[in-house]
C-alpha cells in the first residue's frame, strides 16, 4: 500500500455511480474512518505507506517472531463492537476478547511490585503499603479522572475540532478539569509517593504519549479500565 492514487480507482468509482471517498493512512483510525464510509455507500479507497495495516499498532515479523509495536490490550471493546455491527457482523464472530485481571503489573528497579486490578479493596491495599497517606487521594484521583471521562470521552470523542468554534466550547471544562496540565502533573496533585505517581501516569505509553508531556485529559483511562475492564486479543 502507498500513498499514490491511481487515475483507475476514480475511474471504477465513476462507474458504479458512488461517490468515492479515500482514506490516508491504515492506522486504527483510519480504518475505522473507511468502515463508517464504506457503511454510508462510499467507494473507499484506504492508502498506507507501510506493506500493512495497524499504525501504531503494526505488526513486526522477523526471524520468526511477531512483534505487536502498539496496543495490546483493549479498554473500550464497545467500540469495536460497534464497528463491526455497523457492517452487520458481530465481532465475537471473528476477534476472541478475554477479560484480564490483574490488569498488569508495574515493576520497579528496586524489585517492588504494583498490581492493578478491579478489586478496589486489593487497590487500596496496595497503595496503603506503598503510602497509607495516599489513600484518600487515590478516592479523590477516581473520581476526578470519572470527571474527565465524562467531558473528554463522552462528549469530545467523536467531535471535530477543525473549526475554532469547537475549540472554544470547550475551553471552559478544559481549565476546569486541568486539561491544560500533563498526566503526570494531574496525577501528582493526588499522590505523594513517587512510586505511585508513576503507576497512575504510565498510561499514555501504550500510545506512544509521554505522560510527562500528554494531556491530563488521558487521565480518563483510570475510570475507563475500572468501568469496562481490560481485555486481551486472543491471537
Amino acid at each position: 500500500m502507498n500513498f499514490t492514487t491511481r487515475p483507475s480507482d476514480f475511474a471504477s468509482a465513476r462507474a458504479d455511480n458512488r461517490p468515492h471517498a479515500i482514506v490516508i493512512g491504515a492506522g486504527f483510525g483510519g480504518l475505522a474512518a473507511a468502515i463508517r464510509l464504506g457503511a454510508k455507500g462510499y467507494r473507499v479507497s484506504v492508502y498506507e505507506k507501510l506493506d500493512g495495516p495497524g499504525g501504531r499498532g503494526y505488526v513486526y515479523r522477523q526471524d520468526g517472531f511477531t512483534f505487536d509495536a502498539g496496543p495490546t490490550i483493549i479498554t473500550a471493546p464497545f467500540i469495536f463492537e460497534e464497528l463491526w455491527d455497523i457492517c452487520g457482523k458481530t465481532l465475537s464472530d471473528h476477534v476472541q476478547l478475554r477479560s484480564i485481571d490483574p490488569f498488569y503489573k508495574i515493576r520497579f528497579d528496586d524489585g517492588t511490585v504494583f498490581e492493578a486490578t478491579a478489586d478496589l479493596d486489593a487497590m487500596r491495599a496496595q497503595i496503603a503499603r506503598f503510602e497509607p497517606d495516599d489513600l484518600a487521594g487515590f478516592d479523590r484521583y477516581m473520581k476526578a479522572s470519572e470527571a474527565i471521562y465524562d467531558e473528554a470521552f463522552t462528549k469530545l470523542v467523536d467531535q471535530p475540532f477543525h473549526e475554532l468554534s469547537t475549540l472554544f466550547k470547550s475551553a471552559p471544562d478544559l481549565i476546569r478539569l486541568g486539561g491544560f496540565r500533563t498526566v503526570f502533573g494531574k496525577v501528582s496533585e493526588f499522590f505523594k509517593n513517587e512510586k505511585l505517581r508513576v503507576a497512575f501516569s504510565f498510561h499514555p505509553l501504550l500510545i506512544g504519549g509521554n505522560p510527562f508531556a500528554t494531556t491530563s485529559y488521558y487521565c480518563l483511562i483510570a475510570h475507563l479500565e475500572r468501568t469496562y475492564g481490560v481485555h486481551y486479543a486472543l491471537g
